[in-house]
């Protein structure tokens, strides 16, 4: 187990700063593509997500999850369909939109998961 000062538990502390993170851009995320959409089935916003994954007993990344047609919307699509039918769709660029919007959250999670980092290396030395 990670502690840092007073015992606190490090691991723990992590997980909610990159479970806060996630949520900001999840939101976020919903947010950006509910606008950009004009048919809206419900399945690209139901399935659009973002999770904090821990590994090692440390954060080690946020993941976003979503439908093949937002990835193809957020980089664009020329060529033939399945169906044969020749399709041009222009960028959108969801992403790029989305690490505008969510700078504040992963600064404020590069804040949190440094000084946490830097209390755990400071309670283990000892004078």
């Amino acid at each position: 187990m990670r502690s840092g000062e007073d015992g606190r538990d490090i691991i723990q502390l992590e997980k909610k700063a990159g479970q806060k993170a996630a949520r900001t851009i999840r939101r976020n995320l919903k947010a950006i593509l509910g606008t950009a959409t004009q048919k809206q089935s419900g399945e690209l916003l139901r399935l659009a997500t973002a999770t904090a994954t821990m590994k090692f007993e440390s954060l080690e990344s946020i993941t976003i999850k979503a439908t093949p047609a937002t990835f193809k919307q957020h980089y664009g699509f020329e060529g033939i369909k399945s169906n044969g039918v020749y399709m041009k769709m222009k960028a959108f660029d969801h992403f790029t939109l989305l690490q505008e919007k969510s700078q504040g959250a992963l600064e404020r999670l590069i804040d949190e998961i440094g000084s946490l980092r830097a209390e755990e290396i400071t309670s283990k030395i000892k004078f």
